[in-house]
């Protein structure tokens, strides 16, 4: 059994992420996002049209999707021009954990 010294120890080191980590699997547990994600994390970039096309759903769709993945952190949206670019964020420490995890 763990000291309460111990558990405040432990619960510093894990709380700091959980608040995140729960928004990250909430958007990632729909079949969807988590297949877009999966796209996104074995290809470089991805435009959102060609997102749409791969998953055969409209664009307004896959554009709420990755919305949604982008507001959570996992991806990062650039314009070129007026086309939407998608990249996967992979500096940041959870996207690294999960490149590992499903790759």
């Amino acid at each position: 059994m763990l000291t309460d010294k111990e558990a405040k120890k432990f619960n510093a080191l894990v709380g700091q992420n959980d608040k995140r980590l729960a928004i990250v699997f909430k958007a990632l547990s729909d079949p969807k996002r988590c297949r877009m994600y999966r796209l996104l994390l074995k290809g470089d970039e991805l435009h959102v049209s060609d997102i749409a096309r791969i998953m055969k759903i409209s664009l307004p769709s896959a554009s709420q999707h990755l919305k949604i993945l982008e507001i959570t952190g996992l991806l990062r949206k650039e314009r070129r021009g007026k086309n939407m670019i998608f990249t996967v964020s992979k500096e940041d420490q959870i996207v690294g954990a999960l490149i590992k995890a499903v790759l």
